[in-house]
């Protein structure tokens, strides 16, 4: 039996039983006892353990992990025991483990950590421990030898080296390896830049959504798509931008579920030389005293009118100015009718502003992190206080065959500068003062830990990628400098 600190108990031989029928799991045997704790234990059982996911085995007494607050936003896992199974409404009582009941609301479920759920969100842990996982991933990547000779040696050479814990693969591998199921072995992948038409975007799209489906994060880098209002030429119509396109990519993450609760993992960056990258940096920002500082203290325009965009204003009802207006009429009467100096305040405050602000699409990319792509003549740029231009393919002027030569090398290159040493057209659509972009990156990253940035000129430089005649386009979620 297998003791946790709430004296409930893992029927071991009944385990060992239901493993039986699962063949890339291994049985659980007297030598174990890596279990971990806390959030590892959590997260090793939730993200990398083999589960019953069609709960044929499942049962009273069984060991589970399960979504215990159902939020849509944040939900919480946690870990349990089946009390009972109702298979007729497809939902079980289930005993929750002392350190998970922080966020149940109910004061019964608290007492008691009783908690019914749907059976959707409940699995079946088969791998309960870490040599299990450690076994299961020495044998899927000593399967590629030829012989069973070879094998069986590199089985125990992978293992020995898994269970000391000498070396601990990436998530993806611990998750996917030796378990017959079509998963990526890779955590993060980097798309190449994203062709400048619907196609393109498409295709992107479309393989963002299969890597992600697979276990995979991924990294994109939208500086290739045109910037808002210019030509689209084919249509006889105007862009919706860059950024309203990164925010389609974006809304996969919230879509495409991987194993347990995790869902996919994206980064999205943007040129700093790109028109857009205003809308780009303010684009994630939540905060509505930051919109209006913004709006009170910028020299930049476009940065005020990015800030307006963003800003949503509800002028209060006549009821409401009424109701406020009644509560400042006690100023200065002897105990203020009751209200407190605070709350009378505050009244006077909210009369003054007239309304309440947010923002406007508050979702808007947030099934990705955003970074900024940060080039060396920008900040040079930052420290000699000089102007900067925002550039683009001259799309515009193009034409025939230079549309041509756009559509099938621009997203090759990927890097206006770089197009323009070849002798393309470049537009500039306006010039801004570096410091300005610089202290709205800064502002934006304090108050909603986006944008990130990239010295994307140096990694250029630094890579070994050079050798191969290849280039660093972006980073997946790990990369960069938040």
């Amino acid at each position: 039996m297998l003791a946790t600190e709430n004296k409930k108990m893992v029927n071991v031989e009944r385990l060992n039983k239901d493993i039986a029928i699962f063949p890339p799991v291994h049985p659980i045997t007297p030598e174990m006892k890596t279990t971990h704790r806390g959030v590892s234990r959590l997260v090793m059982l939730d993200r990398y353990s083999f589960k019953d996911t069609e709960k044929i085995t499942l049962t009273e007494g069984d060991f589970v992990v399960l979504t215990i607050k159902e939020d849509p936003k944040f939900p919480a896992r946690g870990l349990g025991y089946i009390e009972s199974i109702n298979w007729e409404e497809k939902k079980a009582t289930v005993y929750v483990e002392d350190e998970y009941r922080g966020v149940l609301e109910k004061e019964d479920e608290i007492q008691t950590g009783l908690i019914v759920r749907s059976l959707d969100v409940i699995e079946k842990p088969l791998e309960i421990y870490y040599e299990q996982i450690a076994k299961r991933v020495a044998a899927g990547l000593s399967s590629v030898e030829v012989t069973e000779e070879k094998q069986n040696e590199w089985f125990e050479k992978f293992y020995s080296e898994l269970a000391s814990m000498n070396f601990v693969p990436a998530g993806r591998v611990l998750y996917g390896a030796g378990s017959e199921t079509e998963v990526t072995y890779f955590n993060c992948y980097v798309m190449p830049f994203v062709q400048d038409s619907r196609e393109g975007i498409s295709e992107h799209r479309k393989q963002v959504m299969e890597i992600m489906s697979r276990g995979g994060g991924v990294g994109t880098n939208g500086s290739t798509l045109r910037p808002r209002n210019t030509l689209a030429k084919g249509v006889n119509g105007k862009s919706s931008g860059s950024v309203s396109w990164l925010d389609d990519i974006a809304k996969l993450t919230h879509l495409v579920e991987q194993g347990g609760s995790r869902r996919g993992a994206q980064m999205i960056m943007m040129s700093i030389t790109h028109p857009d990258i205003i809308e780009f940096i303010i684009s994630k920002m939540q905060n509505p005293r930051i919109l209006r500082f913004l709006i009170e203290n910028t020299k930049d325009e476009q940065i005020k009118k990015a800030a307006q965009d963003k800003l949503k204003f509800t002028p209060f009802t006549e009821q409401e100015k009424a109701m406020y207006q009644s509560i400042v009429n006690y100023k200065g009467i002897p105990g203020y009718g009751g209200f407190s100096e605070a709350i009378i305040r505050d009244a006077e405050e909210k009369l003054k502003t007239g309304g309440t602000y947010a923002v406007h699409n508050p979702e808007f990319l947030t099934g990705a992190n955003i970074s900024v792509c940060l080039t060396n003549e920008f900040m040079e740029a930052v420290e000699n206080n000089d102007v900067f231009a925002l550039q683009f393919p001259d799309v515009e002027s193009y034409n025939q065959e230079e549309m041509m030569i756009y559509n099938e090398q621009w997203h090759e290159v990927g890097d206006v500068r770089e197009w323009e040493k070849r002798g393309h057209k470049v537009r500039t659509y306006r010039k801004i003062q570096a410091q300005e972009l610089w202290n709205l990156i800064n502002i934006c990253a304090t108050y909603s830990a986006e944008p990130g940035i990239f010295f994307i000129d140096n990694a250029n430089e630094m890579t070994n990628a050079k050798s191969y005649g290849q280039q660093v386009v972006a980073t997946n979620p790990c990369g960069r400098v938040a």
